[in-house]
């Protein structure tokens, strides 16, 4: 294939518009399965979306593992964490203002901000400095595995749907076909829910490969690819499922999606990058800046979410502020601005 920006560009954008169409079918499907099957959208939204859009970070840190860059492994995961959080979820809550359970909230809550301190208590051993080690990883793929049963308890014991507009019962609107439940049907949606998980993960290689190779032609650094580009385009699945989810008001489905995507990230992509492979980051930021920042971000939702039981444009701004602060630090500290160097 021509190494030409030109070329570079098309295929970026034939991931982009791949991407976009592929969520709005993702989160049609996911949307049936939580009204049809009584299950909270919070939880389908923090467990089977999550799962699907974590994918790119998950094949990201596996390769990286393999590959002995730990920097990138860690990084891409807590970057994710980063972002997810402070851009998308800031997106997402300048266009809406959600009540939420304090309960459930609070769960995912808990188990964000539990793997973030793993993580910042695993790379900062003082036996182990800044290395995650394979027991580690156990723990974490442990922490998901809880966290997956308890989601699972959740959903069997999920609130009834909501009401559709018209006024209609969702009873009658289930009969009305919107809502059939058939094994049949059921097959078929998860089998499309499927197919555009794929369509995401398809459209994220898309613009992570296309858009370094964009990025090293028209002469960015290095760090700029690998500690943002990377970072933000595994997070674009979660990003566009957000924008879908706002176009059609299932605004729970896309902050559960965030929340679990955060979860996942740290004990799924971590986990199984350390499993496979001990992970040893050498960049010292990642300890005394990175994961403190990603725990802060955390802090910040979660206390707007557990206090005022209602989340909207005022946390909103607060996030996109705080990450924005964050870019700003690595022109500060040197750590953007160099040569580049591939």
């Amino acid at each position: 294939m021509p190494d030409h920006p030109i070329v570079s560009l098309l295929f970026f954008l034939i991931g982009l518009a791949l991407i976009v169409k592929a969520s709005d079918l993702f989160l049609d499907k996911a949307i049936w399965l939580a009204r049809a099957y009584h299950i909270s959208e919070l939880v389908i939204g923090s467990t089977l979306v999550s799962l699907c859009t974590t994918l790119p970070e998950m094949v990201s840190g596996v390769v990286a593992s393999l590959g002995n860059v730990g920097d990138m492994a860690v990084g891409n995961a807590v970057g994710s964490v980063i972002c997810n959080t402070g851009l998308i979820l800031g997106i997402l809550l300048l266009f809406t203002s959600v009540a939420i359970s304090r309960e459930i909230f609070m769960l995912r809550g808990v188990f964000m901000l539990g793997t973030l301190t793993i993580a910042y208590i695993s790379i900062t051993s003082p036996t182990e400095l800044l290395m995650i080690t394979r027991g580690e990883g156990v723990i974490f793929l442990v922490v998901l595995a809880i966290y997956l049963v308890v989601n699972y308890y959740e959903s069997l014991h999920g609130g009834p749907i909501p009401l559709p507009a018209g006024g209609i019962t969702p009873a009658a609107y289930r009969r009305s076909g919107q809502y059939e439940r058939s094994p049949k049907l059921l097959i078929r949606q998860l089998a499309l829910f499927f197919v555009a998980a794929l369509g995401v993960v398809g459209g994220a290689w898309m613009l992570i490969a296309f858009g370094q190779r964009l990025a090293r032609d028209i002469g960015i650094s290095d760090a700029v690819v690998s500690l943002l580009l990377i970072s933000l385009g595994t997070s674009l699945p979660e990003l566009f499922t957000a924008i879908a989810a706002i176009r059609r008001k299932a605004h729970h489905i896309s902050i559960g999606n965030i929340f679990g995507a955060n979860i996942l990230n740290m004990s799924l992509v971590i986990g199984a990058s350390a499993t496979v492979r001990p992970l040893r980051p050498q960049d010292h930021f990642l300890r005394t800046v990175d994961i403190p920042f990603a725990l802060s971000l955390g802090v910040v939702a979660f206390a707007f979410g557990v206090f005022k039981g209602k989340i909207g444009r005022h946390t909103g701004i607060v996030l996109i502020a705080l990450y924005l602060f964050y870019l700003a630090s690595m022109f500060i500290v040197g750590r953007i601005g160099g040569a580049p160097t591939g």
